[in-house]
């Protein structure tokens, strides 16, 4: 049987995994539980394991620095990381790294438990010893890692070189899928990176990839993300220019970049960008430069303990009551209260979930 051990800082997750998925069925057994990476890393060193299931923040070691660390073992075992949020950047992180899947755990009744633990052992067993061809691995983690890091930002919506090199990584993921997440993993999680970038456009009219022709889905996507940008009657130079300068503020959401910074590295007037940004986005660049910084305070609040002093400077807010003021403006919550209730929140759900 497969062994597995599941890593999270909270008992009652740990108890509710072992619970709530249908292991056996599966041919999988619970090796063993730790409640830090420090103790997994100690398990595993004596105890041979192929699939390991980590919370992604953890007191001590985190579950990327433990993701890092299982790489020295021989064999290392396939990671799924286990996270309370969707967190783009931190689940791509992870990706890249070489876990194979996520799972949100507080969407655990959405999921359909025998698809995913079909889609996790999969991965686990054609890694196991003689099943796939060294050539065949080595193939498809590239595409992975390639399909991960072109999917990171929107170039492709408007780009067709952009858009051929990720259908191309998403294609060999679709037809290999053995040594890396599958496409649909993976495009779900750039979606929440997508939907910063592009708020106002119709996402709830979005289901997400389907495990099956997840490349097929990404076509349709694009088609649509193209039309409502064109929508804007601008040409198609400034409509790239304006995805360009989306690009460059997501990649460091809480730097507050000056928009005359922007404009230049985009080859666009001050006036004419300030314009144009509105009308193609649908928001000032004002209004979408807040608003990506206060995603990007909300997912510290959630993914880190630091105080609300670090992150509002962490997020381009030199005033804490300023931020604060904003932050329960936008959401009705100071952000103290913010990452109280959504603590809570996830604990009562993994209490109702697991009985």
């Amino acid at each position: 049987m497969i062994q597995a051990l599941i890593v999270d800082d909270e008992s009652l997750v740990r108890k509710g995994m072992r619970l709530l998925f249908p292991w056996e069925k599966f041919g999988v057994e619970i090796a063993g539980e730790a409640a830090t990476g420090e103790k997994a890393m100690e398990f595993m060193r004596t105890h041979a394991v192929q699939l390991l299931m980590t919370d992604i923040t953890m007191p001590g070691m985190s579950g990327l620095e433990l993701l890092k660390l299982v790489g020295e073992l021989n064999p290392p075992p396939k990671v799924v990381i286990l996270t309370c949020h969707q967190d783009f950047d931190y689940i791509q992180e992870a990706l890249r790294l070489g876990a194979v899947d996520y799972i949100v755990k507080t969407q655990l009744e959405e999921l359909d438990l025998d698809q995913t633990m079909e889609r996790i052992l999969r991965v686990v067993r054609q890694e196991l010893p003689g099943s796939v061809p060294a050539q065949a691995k080595a193939k498809n983690e590239s595409a992975r890692k390639a399909a991960a890091r072109l999917a990171e930002n929107v170039q492709w919506v408007m780009d067709d070189a952009a858009f051929a090199a990720l259908a191309d990584a998403v294609a060999e993921l679709e037809v290999g899928g053995a040594s890396g997440p599958g496409a649909s993993s993976l495009l779900a999680a750039a979606m929440e990176r997508w939907r910063r970038s592009f708020p106002m456009f119709a996402w709830e009219r979005q289901s997400g990839p389907p495990d099956e022709e997840a490349g097929a889905w990404l076509r349709t996507l694009r088609g649509e993300l193209a039309a409502w940008l064109r929508g804007s009657a601008y040409s198609e130079d400034v409509i790239k220019a304006i995805v360009k300068a989306v690009d460059l503020i997501q990649e460091q959401p809480g730097l507050h970049r000056k928009q005359s910074e922007i404009s230049r590295s985009v080859n666009l007037s001050k006036s004419y960008f300030s314009t144009s940004f509105r009308d193609i986005t649908r928001l000032t660049f004002t209004h979408f430069l807040q608003a990506a910084s206060l995603q990007a305070a909300k997912e510290l609040l959630l993914a880190t303990n630091h105080p609300v002093y670090w992150i509002a400077e962490r997020c381009g807010f030199t005033d804490q009551r300023y931020f604060s003021k904003l932050f329960k403006e936008q959401t009705g919550l100071l952000p103290s209260e913010y990452r109280q209730r959504h603590t809570e929140r996830s604990r009562n759900e993994s209490e109702s979930e697991r009985g």
